[in-house]
Formats: C-alpha cells, sequence, structure tokens
C-alpha cells in the first residue's frame, strides 16, 4: 500500500478556552488529547464530564459543574496534534505520535521517537507563549508557578515527556496531571534518570533518545544529589510539582499497570504523586471517570489554587 501525505502535516490548530467572564486570569491550564482527537473535541468532552453537584444541592446530570465552572478564573489550553500515519489502523488519524501497540508500548519503539520528539518541541513552544501571557497578568516573578499542564491517553503520555524534557528543570509547575497514560520507554527513563546509567542492558537506540532529550534534567537531579546541603533540597526544581495520575482499573485500551509504572517511575524520579484508580469510566474505562475522578481533579487543582 502507497502511504499519501495527509491533507495537513503541520499541528492542529489551539483551541483556547478564557476565564470566565468577570474573573481575573490567574491560571493556565494546557492539556493534550488523546489518540484520534483534537484539541477542540477534548475540550468539549472534558468540560461535557460533570462533577458532584454541591453539598445540599439537587441538580439534573447536564446541569452538575464542571472543572471550568469551579475554576472561573483559569485559561484553558488545548492543543491539537498533527494528522500521523498510523500502521496499524492504514490510515491518517491525529495523533501525536505513532504507538505501534497499547497492548505492549516497546514494540517498534523506533517509529514512535520522530513524533514524540516534534510533539514535545511543539508544547514547549506552546508553553513558553501561555508564560508570556501569564507574566503579563501580573506574575512576572512566578509565572511557571500558575501553569497546570497535563493530558489523557497519548496526549498524556506527551506531555509526560514534556515534563521530563524541561529545558528549565529550576521552574516548578503549578501542578501536573494526566489520566489513562503511560511513559513512553519507562524501562530506559528509569534507568537514565534514577538508576543513572551511562549504558543499559535495554535497546541502545532508545536509550540515546531518552539521553538526548532528558539530559537538563538529569543534569540538575545529579547536581542536587552531588551538594546534598539544605541549600540544595530547598532549591527550586521541577521535581516539586505534585502529580496527579488517575487510571481505570477497566480500562481496556492501556492497561492500568502501564499506569501504575507511571506513578512508579515518577515517584522514582523524585516527584511526588498522587495515584488513583477508577472503575465503570465511558470508552470501556478509558475515559475521565464521572464524577469521582474529576471531583478528585478539582480537589488536586484547588490545592494549587489555594498554597
Amino acid at each position: 500500500m502507497t502511504i499519501t501525505d495527509p491533507p495537513e502535516k503541520s499541528f492542529g490548530a489551539i483551541h483556547v478556552v478564557e476565564p470566565k467572564a468577570g474573573h481575573t486570569h490567574t491560571h493556565t491550564a494546557i492539556l493534550l488529547h488523546g489518540r484520534g482527537s483534537t484539541g477542540e473535541e477534548f475540550a468539549e468532552e472534558l468540560f461535557e464530564t460533570f462533577l458532584s453537584p454541591d453539598k445540599g444541592t439537587s441538580l439534573p446530570n447536564d446541569q452538575r459543574p464542571t472543572l471550568a465552572d469551579k475554576l472561573p478564573t483559569w485559561r484553558w489550553v488545548f492543543p491539537s496534534s498533527p494528522s500521523t500515519w498510523n500502521a496499524t489502523f492504514k490510515e491518517w488519524m491525529p495523533a501525536w505520535f505513532e504507538a505501534h501497540s497499547l497492548a505492549d508500548p516497546t514494540l517498534r519503539q523506533d517509529l514512535q521517537m520522530p513524533g514524540l520528539r516534534a510533539s514535545v518541541q511543539h508544547v514547549e513552544q506552546i508553553i513558553d507563549e501561555e508564560i508570556k501571557i501569564l507574566r503579563g497578568a501580573g506574575y512576572a516573578s512566578d509565572a511557571h508557578a500558575h501553569l497546570v499542564f497535563g493530558g489523557i491517553s497519548l496526549g498524556g503520555a506527551v506531555a509526560l515527556w514534556t515534563l521530563l524534557s524541561t529545558k528549565t528543570p529550576e521552574q516548578p509547575l503549578a501542578c501536573f496531571a494526566v489520566a489513562s497514560t503511560w511513559l513512553p520507554f519507562a524501562k530506559e527513563v528509569e534507568a537514565y534518570l534514577v538508576a543513572d546509567k551511562a549504558s543499559v542492558e535495554y535497546e541502545e537506540q532508545g536509550f540515546k533518545f531518552v539521553q538526548s532529550m532528558m539530559a537538563p534534567l538529569h543534569q540538575s537531579m545529579r547536581q542536587r544529589k552531588e551538594q546534598q546541603t539544605a541549600t540544595a533540597d530547598a532549591a527550586s526544581s521541577v521535581l516539586k510539582a505534585p502529580v496527579f495520575v488517575g487510571h481505570g482499573r477497566d480500562d481496556a485500551y492501556v492497561d492500568i499497570e502501564l499506569g501504575q509504572q507511571v506513578q512508579q517511575v515518577l515517584t522514582a524520579v523524585g516527584f511526588t504523586v498522587e495515584w488513583n484508580e477508577y472503575e465503570g469510566a465511558e470508552q470501556e474505562g478509558h475515559w475521565i471517570k464521572e464524577p469521582e475522578e474529576m471531583d478528585d481533579l478539582r480537589k488536586f487543582f484547588a490545592a494549587v489554587v489555594n498554597r
């Protein structure tokens, strides 16, 4: 079969939901969609997934509050991936990178590298632009502390890689949240950032790819470890960003063991991770559980606002 170019090779449009009228902009959330979706579709689905009603109130399901209702001062940014050739489904579809197999993400890791690299670079540019907007909103000295970042499924995988590939490891985000996702090259990431190995028994090309992307964080972690001082422990670091990881026990697409691996690797790297399991979410368990997971996300985000 001849693979023809998709109608659009570049990244898609960025969908933005501004703070509610009459509210001053205090935080920005950048959230990445899953495979086959777009930023706009993800936003619509997210804001149609409801929280529990406030205590003492009784509302029809479609009138219950959403995250946007409960966080009215937030600006919500939903980037869109490019159209990527999927060798499994033999078609072009919106995807941040080519994931050959979700049953075994270690298969054909060579196909993952180009898209991962390009998507991380693209998302980093969006983060930079949103930081500029936050500075303009009056947060010149601590803009990163007003930025929330994350994603779901394939978007969560890219978000994880963007977090670990940060070029500014001394600037912690407000927080980080992913759902129903996995960490590409998880064993290589753990070997490099946790075990601090120069070479490993894993696939060499994959390990070199991890090294090339995550060198700034690796260097920062090594420096902090070597200093071993109170000053070093108190120093600003991306590792200070609290992390939320949610996953369905019945997820039919990304096994919960892959989500647990995310929690384990991030904890070993040095992040403080809040792990939550759910059951009965839509899309065969591969979505945000309503209302339980939405309630947990609200509490997690609210803690950022109240810090």
